[in-house]
């Protein structure tokens, strides 16, 4: 995803719609699955069975292109469905879910272009992908070769073609024009912001100038005590501004809004995220509103804290439904910017917000290393350039990695949460999570190919062990909260499970310092 180039008509050319003559292969398929029988007499009546009968076909087809497994691990929706065959506006169907549908026709035989070919040269040819978008999108990642990271920045890619609206396509093809520059992230290129470098420990970016002094490692990792082992360490982000690793997103954030001129940037946030990017804002005084999405249940000095820095509120009950990037800019009164909740588009590799952060990780060489996860960014960001270092040990490694890449690929990494609504660990919950089957899929196929050790996982934490771990860092006078300590909180459940002496790190995600 190196080179491609986006036109403003993006959105319109990647989804084509599906002729009538397909549509009859697909139904003959229906028809011999037998979803079809209890669907209902009506015309369209056939699409819930179809959502059925593909969601099949994706669990029970092993030599399914795994570009698809990843992007309808629970098949397509009935919405999508519906799109698809001209039923809903807007209509068309995308490259992948085309792809899907023929193979599903085709008993896995034919994909859309052979398809295409196969049985309806002539007439249309038309439809054919090779000039799409898409395909210009997909070429260069194919070229990368086929690891696991390429796969799943591939899957962001495509899920992005689905949602996006024209203002954050158009952001999109500004940063993709601007990555095949080297000097793009220059002091001089980004008004009143001094970014060094991209990934010289020597010139480190973080914490910024003028206001911090930035170094390398960014915050301190130190050896603490706890009971029953003897190598436990904990890397320690409260020392950040605002009190967070979020911070470090923020960052980015603040970068990239002043960069591509963001009018307008829409979030769900319990706090930490939201405070942190307002800091930023406001110490650079960027001309972008922060719009935060809160649930009701929310305290209400947190919500008065953030106004007080500058962020516009909104209140919803978040339990209701998963809300899309387009419903989330509606509820904020988002007409001119974009939404980042789940970051895609500042971010399109998942790698960008805390890549520094996962290098001072991986260059303590743990044997097992224990991450908050909430949204999942901060951990699978981890992992991702983990992988990265993995495939780059025969070439050569980012000059920020320092540690040894063969202790790192036997680390068990894990994520630490909770499903429980209630929980102390507040900021870890979230009633949807529409990534996670996604990050699941990713995990496993690192240990798979021994990327990463074979116990890594996303565990939930027992409340009975939150309050011992907050006494341990107490003891060691280290700023957190129950969600920011959840990975000592996790050691301590599994300490019967764990050897005493291997390298431990604990990643203290910290507590959030609001305004007085």
């Amino acid at each position: 995803m190196d080179t491609p180039i986006f036109c403003h008509s993006m959105k319109k050319a990647s989804a084509k719609r599906i002729p009538k003559e397909i549509l009859d292969l697909v139904r003959e398929q229906l028809a011999k699955t037998g979803y079809h029988e209890s669907v209902g007499t009506g015309r369209w009546s056939f699409i819930h069975g179809l959502q059925k009968a593909v969601k099949d076909f994706v669990k029970n087809t092993p030599a399914l292109d795994p570009q698809l497994s990843l992007s309808y691990p629970q098949g397509p929706s009935e919405d999508l469905l519906r799109r698809a065959f001209n039923l809903k506006s807007p209509p068309g169907a995308t490259l992948t879910l085309r792809n899907l549908l023929a193979l599903f026709a085709t008993q896995n035989k034919f994909g859309w272009n052979e398809l295409i070919h196969d049985r309806f040269h002539q007439k249309f040819r038309n439809l054919l992908d090779e000039g799409d978008v898409e395909s210009i999108i997909e070429e260069p990642i194919k070229s990368l070769g086929a690891t696991n990271m390429d796969s799943f920045a591939a899957k962001i890619a495509d899920v992005l073609l689905e949602k996006l609206s024209n203002k954050e396509i158009d952001l999109l093809r500004e940063q993709l024009n601007d990555e095949k520059r080297e000097d793009i992230f220059s002091a001089e290129e980004i008004e009143g912001l001094y970014v060094p470098s991209l990934n010289d420990p020597l010139k480190p970016e973080f914490p910024p100038r003028p206001f911090y002094e930035p170094k390398f490692p960014a915050s301190r990792t130190i050896k603490i005590e706890v009971e029953g082992f003897t190598n436990v360490w904990l890397k320690d982000e409260s020392t950040n501004p605002t009190g967070t690793h979020k911070s470090r997103m923020a960052w980015e954030v603040l970068i990239k809004s002043k960069r591509y001129h963001i009018k307008e940037v829409s979030i769900i946030s319990s706090g930490s995220a939201a405070a942190a990017i307002q800091h930023f804002f406001n110490l650079y005084k960027a001309n972008t509103k922060l719009k935060v999405l809160m649930d009701y249940k929310i305290s209400k000095d947190i919500k008065d804290s953030l106004r007080k820095m500058g962020c516009e509120i909104y209140e919803t009950d978040l339990s209701k439904q998963s809300l899309t990037g387009k419903e989330i800019k509606e509820l904020t009164n988002n007409k001119e910017g974009i939404d980042i909740t789940y970051r895609e588009i500042l971010d399109r590799y998942n790698d960008n917000y805390y890549d520094w952060l996962s290098y001072e990780v991986m260059n303590e060489n743990p044997s097992y290393c224990f991450v908050p996860f909430g949204t999942g960014d901060l951990f699978v960001n981890i992992l991702i350039i983990a992988e990265r270092e993995f495939n780059n040990r025969i070439y050569k490694h980012d000059p920020r990695f320092l540690g040894d890449i063969q202790n790192i690929s036997k680390c068990h990494f894990f994520g630490a949460t909770t499903l429980d609504s209630n929980s102390r660990m507040d900021k870890l919950f979230s009633y949807y999570l529409p990534s996670l089957d996604d990050y699941e899929f990713y995990i496993n196929s690192l240990i798979q190919n021994e990327r990463i050790g074979n116990l890594s996982g996303i565990l939930e934490v027992d409340e009975n062990f939150v309050e011992e771990a907050l006494e341990i860092i107490k003891t060691h006078s280290i700023r957190s909260e129950p969600s920011g300590i959840a990975g000592l909180a996790l050691l301590l459940q599994m300490r019967d499970e764990l050897p005493r002496d291997k390298k431990i790190l604990i990643i203290n995600t910290g507590s959030t310092i609001y305004p007085i």
